[in-house]
């Protein structure tokens, strides 16, 4: 049997891949931190629901509808899970591709942080560099 918060993080996913905005809105505090690692220009910390939703609706413009992921395994406890995913997104004549790992600390039903650090962050932050 999966842990709630395996099965949290997956349905999450779920509705991220289905654009399903309630779903995502229902998942976040007013406080929710979505942090991206790096040094490029989508990386940094975004705190609260307008702010995620801004920085999605941007990811989205800017890679002709947002990278895809592909959940692999998610490993939880009954405070966070780490989700194994892969990524990959089309931006211009750029590809990327890459393995992210994402911890999420989760308070209840909701995202009270969620980290993103991907394999190879310089690839990541060029494909993501201004100008694409």
């Amino acid at each position: 049997m999966a842990h709630p918060n395996e099965v949290f993080v997956r349905e999450l996913y779920a509705a991220m891949d289905r654009g399903d905005g309630r779903a995502l809105a229902k998942a976040l505090l007013p406080d929710t931190r979505w942090v991206i690692a790096g040094g490029g220009a989508f990386t940094g910390t975004h705190v609260g629901p307008d702010a995620i939703f801004t920085f999605w609706r941007r990811m989205a413009e800017e890679t002709g509808g947002g990278l895809r992921v592909a959940v692999r395994d998610v490993l939880a406890n009954d405070d966070r899970a780490v989700a194994l995913v892969d990524v990959t997104g089309v931006r211009g004549d750029r590809t990327f591709t890459s393995s992210q790992v994402v911890v999420f600390e989760i308070d209840g039903r909701q995202v009270r942080e969620a980290r993103f650090i991907h394999e190879d962050q310089a690839a990541y932050d060029a494909f993501m560099a201004t100008g694409g």
